[in-house]
């Protein structure tokens, strides 16, 4: 797959595309339901397909929101699009200047200047300054086609961005697997620590997040890809209350039966199935015994699903 940044400027595009449209943060059922068609059309007219999204959060641009949490960075979306045959991704660098375009500026910057001739895009697609750009006026185009996609209802509710963060809110890991159609994942590199879960017997992985957005605070059955290798093990999220409360969320993991130096790797964690909420314990033997409790609980869920 190649990734083109955009600008503004005109890129000479050879061959004429099928792409879809949006922010595509999660790429969930929803999505995929304009990728398929972005390919089947493709494959109809014989042309290349492609993705156009952006590079930030426009509401974090904007500023209407304080942080850019993600449910898949770019790399994310990088690796999924390629893994299913993407020909192009677009990223446009968002901007305010970008925000107040016009939205036939708009088309015609970032859609007939890159030889877009079939446009995919969901039913409540906006664009251009104050979202005034709509399906009718991307309808109303010679220069290409347009096909809308209606909303993907799962549980009589539409399959959206904000119904998994809030899901992730909630710890309805399952539920949130089903709406991405794959495990929810965090990939992050191994960094210091307090070495709490040392004096424990329970050593801890902690995971720089980044971006991304955790699940609510509590224990989680995971599993975690080291290198080749994939290892079970026991995730907190939270703020470790039993001790000197951190200021920020912690990720951390016991990787269960592994008792390698694995600071400054790079590891995937992929969620399974919540335990248990945080909650602080009177003593450290108290914690020590939930603790004990908790990894056999994840052990057996291990086997349970194999």
């Amino acid at each position: 797959m190649e990734i083109i940044k955009l600008d503004g400027t005109q890129i000479n595009m050879n061959e004429p595309i099928c792409s879809a449209l949006g922010f595509f943060d999660g790429l969930h059922i929803g999505h995929m339901a304009l990728v398929n068609e972005v390919q089947k059309v493709a494959n109809e007219k014989n042309y290349k397909t492609a993705l156009m999204t952006f590079d930030h959060y426009p509401l974090y641009v904007l500023g209407r929101i304080p942080e850019e949490k993600m449910l898949t960075t770019m790399e994310d979306r990088i690796e999924i699009l390629e893994k299913i045959g993407i020909d192009y991704l677009f990223i446009i660098r968002f901007t305010k200047e970008v925000a107040a375009l016009p939205p036939q500026d708009f088309i015609q910057n970032y859609l007939i200047n890159n030889h877009i001739k079939h446009i995919v895009c969901g039913f409540d697609f906006h664009f251009g300054y104050k979202n005034s750009g709509d399906i009718e006026l991307l309808k109303s185009y010679d220069d290409f086609d347009t096909s809308v996609i209606d909303e993907v209802i799962y549980e009589g509710e539409k399959i959206s961005s904000t119904r998994i963060r809030k899901t992730l809110d909630e710890g309805h890991i399952e539920n949130i697997n089903y709406l991405l159609g794959r495990e929810y994942c965090i990939q992050g590199k191994v960094i210091k620590g307090r070495s709490i879960g040392h004096t424990l017997g329970f050593p801890t992985a902690n995971i720089d997040y980044q971006s991304y957005f955790l699940p609510c605070r509590g224990v989680y059955a995971v599993k975690v890809k080291i290198g080749e290798a994939w290892h079970i093990g026991m995730c907190n999220i939270g703020f470790n209350p039993t001790f000197k409360e951190l200021e920020k969320t912690s990720l951390e993991i016991n990787i269960i039966d592994f008792h390698q130096n694995i600071y400054d790797q790079n590891v995937l964690v992929v969620f399974y199935h919540k335990i248990r909420n945080e909650k602080m314990f009177e003593n450290k033997e108290q914690l020590i015994a939930q603790l004990n409790h908790d990894q056999e609980e994840i052990i057996n869920y291990f086997k349970k699903s194999i």
